[in-house]
């Protein structure tokens, strides 16, 4: 098994994208490709994206974001 891992502005890069997707925030075309990549091969990063993905739909739910 290979592990892949992210060089720490990569990282942080991929956080910010997120956790701006997690609260509602405006996120670029690219950078949703990015994150999916990066998910494809990270399970960490995978991980990450359904937690983020599972609040917004919460905040939506309470009618907290659109």
């Amino acid at each position: 098994m290979v592990f892949r891992t992210l060089r720490t502005d990569t990282r942080r890069r991929v956080e910010e994208i997120i956790h701006r997707l997690a609260t509602g925030e405006s996120v670029s075309l690219e950078e949703r490709a990015q994150l999916q990549k990066y998910a494809l091969h990270i399970p960490f990063v995978a991980g990450q994206l359904r937690k983020a993905l599972r609040h917004r739909e919460e905040l939506e739910a309470d009618g907290l974001i659109e």
